[in-house]
């Protein structure tokens, strides 16, 4: 379970750090998806504090781990669910400010969250560890682990981004013929 949360907090980090210091879009998704409660939360200064909110939650959630780490992670990837799915309702296509780059919001964003969150709703069932405790407890295995979390995360950074060009790319070479 720590390689799923693991995977999880990496892409939740990744994506922080990306609103922290790179590009934020000019219509913050919140703003996109008409959520009443933040409609006053716009402009770059609201994404790079929202930014820095999901890089804390990230690094508290692999070096703390346990049910907090799980339910941070949780509430997070809840949130950015809903969200996502609200774009998705209302503004469609949507830039959504995620990773620092334009990208549309797409079904894709709103599966990777809800199955991010469904694994680490998992995690504050059965409380896995932290990070540090479990390289100590098998050094052999940690790299591995942290590899294959920084893979996953990567797969679920693909799938929300880069597959849903390919799929608007390779529908338009079939328009074509």
């Amino acid at each position: 379970m720590i390689g799923l949360m693991g995977a999880a907090a990496v892409l939740l980090g990744a994506a922080g750090l990306a609103k922290t210091i790179g590009r934020v879009p000019d219509r913050p998704a919140v703003v996109a998806a008409r959520i009443p409660v933040l409609d006053r939360w716009t402009g770059p200064a609201s994404a790079r504090v929202t930014g820095l909110g999901e890089l804390l939650v990230a690094v508290l959630a692999l070096a703390v781990g346990g049910r907090a780490g799980a339910a941070l992670l949780m509430l997070a990837y809840l949130s950015l669910t809903a969200v996502s799915w609200r774009m998705m309702s209302v503004a469609a296509g949507q830039d959504c400010g995620c990773f620092g780059r334009p990208t549309p919001v797409t079904h894709a964003h709103t599966a990777v969250n809800a199955l991010f969150a469904l694994a680490c709703a998992v995690g504050v069932v059965i409380a896995p560890g932290s990070l540090p405790s479990e390289l100590r407890a098998q050094p052999w295995a940690g790299l591995p682990l942290i590899l294959a979390a920084v893979l996953l995360a990567y797969l679920a950074y693909v799938v929300m981004t880069i597959f849903p060009e390919l799929i608007r790319a390779r529908a338009l070479v079939a328009a074509r013929r």
